[in-house]
């Protein structure tokens, strides 16, 4: 009798011995990293809620002429040896609504045209909803705006552009099981040709 009772005492001991080794075995040590999870690849960070060590904010007024449906303006230059990541650009014109507008910034040295969104009666972007756009040093950011009514008026508006001035464009995810924010349609030109007004702005980002 006492020598079933020990033998099923070994038995227990051993087993527990076993679970404890095993544990020991799949927990990895505090501070390290489990190499099943570093081989997993890093949650998208929204730019947006990543605070920016070098805004970017441009604001400016630009003029529609009588007669002309649309018009547009330029931003300051992007400082040589940064990268513009666009956060937000909104146009305003004061008196008509917009019923379109385009966004134009030059990337790893090429330059192309993007749709804005119509919100409120104004032409915007913004990062978060829309997905990053990066543009290149040196550079300016262009927008043309179109009104849908009031051609015979000659109207102002303002617009505003806010970024983050960084060194370098990471790399973009392309994971389909993501679901990121996708670019603006990208166009070959605005929705008509438009001269762009270049004009001071009341600031400029540093």
């Amino acid at each position: 009798m006492n020598s079933h009772r020990i033998h099923r005492a070994r038995t227990a001991l051993a087993l527990a011995l076993l679970t404890l080794t095993a544990a020991a075995v799949a927990r990895p040590p505090s501070g390290s990293l489990d190499e099943r999870a570093s081989g997993l690849p890093r949650p998208d960070v929204p730019i947006t809620s990543v605070l920016c060590a070098h805004p970017f904010d441009n604001r400016g007024a630009y003029r529609m002429d009588a007669g002309f449906s649309g018009a547009g303006a330029s931003s300051a230059f992007i400082p040589a040896g940064k990268f513009l990541e666009i956060r937000s650009v909104k146009a305003t014109l004061h008196g008509s609504e917009l019923s379109a507008g385009n966004l134009g910034a030059t990337a790893g040295g090429a330059f192309a045209w993007y749709d804005l969104r119509v919100d409120k009666g104004a032409v915007v972007y913004s990062a978060s909803r829309d997905g990053a756009l990066y543009a290149d040093g040196n550079t300016r950011i262009k927008f043309v705006a179109y009104r849908n009514g009031g051609y015979d008026q000659a109207l102002s508006g303002d617009y505003a552009i806010t970024g983050c001035l960084v060194d370098s464009v990471p790399p973009r995810v392309t994971r389909p099981d993501m679901h990121l924010p996708r670019l603006p349609k990208k166009r070959l030109t605005p929705l008509e040709p438009v001269e762009m007004k270049k004009l001071a702005p009341i600031h400029s980002g540093r």
